[in-house]
C-alpha cells in the first residue's frame, strides 16, 4: 500500500487541481509558551475562497519552529499545492502545514458540493462503550477518561508525553502500540498524523481493534484511514473564516463556530462521488 503521507499528498493535489488552485491567504498560529505538554492549541491555514484547516501545534517545539519560519503568519501567501510537499518531507513543521492545508482544500470541497458531514453526537468517543469496556487512547484526552472511567471503563494511555497523563484509578499508562491489542476500543488522535506514528500504529492494530480518530485535525479527506480500517474519523468544519478570526483574535474558545462531526466508514460517500458534481469544467472556472 502506498505510505500514507504520500497518499495524502496525491488526493490533496488533486483537490487543489479540482477546485481551481485556490490560494492559501494567511496561517494563524497561536502564541508559544515555554512549555506545550501541558496544552492543546491549534493553528489554521486560511485559504482565499474562506475555507480552514486546523492542526495541532502543542507538540514539542513544533509551535516555536512555525514561528521562527512564519514570523507574519497572516501574511503567509502561497499555493495550496507547494505547501502539501511538506508531507513528503521530514521536518515536522513542513508536514504539520501540509496537513492544515489538505484540512482546508477538504472544506472548501466540502462547501463546493454541499456535503455537509453528520454532526457528532454527544458522546463521540464513547460510541455506546459499555460499561465495564477496555478502552485504549493513542494520546491524552482528559475529558473522556473522565466520562469511560465514571461508566467503569479501563482505560490504557498511549502519549509521547507521560507526564500529562494523571495518576487515577483504571487508568494506566503504555509505552507501546502493542500494549493496546485486546482493547474493545481504540481512540487515536488526529495529531498522529503530524508526528509520523500512524502508519505503525495501524500495522499493529488495524483490524485487530476498533480504531476511531478524533480531534480536529482530522478535518480532511478521511479515504486513506478508512482504507487502512480505521472506523470513524471526527472533524471540525467551519462556516466563516472570519468569525473564527474574530473568536482567535479576542483570545475566545472557538469551538462554538465550530461544526463538530464523525464520518463513519460505512457510510461516506468517498472521495469519488463528492467528486462528481465537479465537472473538469467547474474547476477551471
Amino acid at each position: 500500500m502506498t505510505p500514507i503521507n504520500e497518499e495524502y499528498q496525491q488526493i490533496g493535489t488533486q483537490l487543489a487541481a479540482r477546485l481551481g488552485h485556490p490560494a492559501v491567504s494567511g496561517l494563524y498560529l497561536p502564541a508559544p509558551v515555554a512549555d506545550e505538554t501541558f496544552r492543546d492549541e491549534f493553528g489554521f491555514i486560511l485559504l482565499a475562497d474562506g475555507s480552514v484547516g486546523p492542526f495541532y501545534v502543542s507538540m514539542g517545539d513544533l509551535l516555536r519552529k512555525l514561528w521562527q519560519r512564519h514570523p507574519q503568519p497572516a501574511q503567509l501567501r502561497s499555493d495550496a499545492t507547494t505547501l502539501l510537499r511538506g508531507f513528503a518531507d521530514g521536518d515536522i513543521a513542513r508536514r504539520a502545514l501540509a496537513l492544515g492545508t489538505y484540512n482546508a482544500l477538504s472544506a472548501a470541497l466540502f462547501h463546493k458540493v454541499g456535503f455537509f458531514p453528520p454532526e457528532r453526537k454527544g458522546n463521540a468517543g464513547l460510541n455506546d462503550v459499555p460499561a465495564g469496556s477496555s478502552v485504549g487512547m493513542v494520546g491524552y484526552f482528559r475529558p473522556l477518561i473522565e466520562r469511560l472511567t465514571a461508566q467503569g471503563c479501563s482505560v490504557r494511555v498511549l502519549e509521547l508525553s507521560p507526564e500529562r497523563v494523571e495518576e487515577r484509578k483504571n487508568v494506566s499508562r503504555c509505552g507501546d502500540p502493542s500494549e493496546l491489542i485486546g482493547c474493545d476500543l481504540v481512540l487515536c488522535t488526529a495529531s498522529a498524523l503530524i508526528n509520523d506514528s500512524l502508519e505503525r500504529l495501524l500495522a499493529l492494530l488495524a483490524r485487530r481493534v476498533r480504531i476511531e480518530m478524533i480531534g480536529p485535525s482530522g478535518s480532511g479527506l478521511p479515504d486513506p484511514l478508512f482504507a487502512r480500517g480505521i472506523s470513524a474519523v471526527g472533524g471540525s468544519l467551519f462556516s466563516s473564516q472570519a468569525k473564527l478570526i474574530e473568536h482567535l483574535g479576542r483570545g475566545e474558545p472557538w469551538g462554538s463556530v465550530a461544526h463538530k462531526y464523525q464520518l463513519d466508514a460505512v457510510a461516506y460517500p468517498g472521495l469519488t462521488r463528492l467528486l462528481e458534481p465537479l465537472s473538469d469544467g467547474q474547476a477551471e472556472a
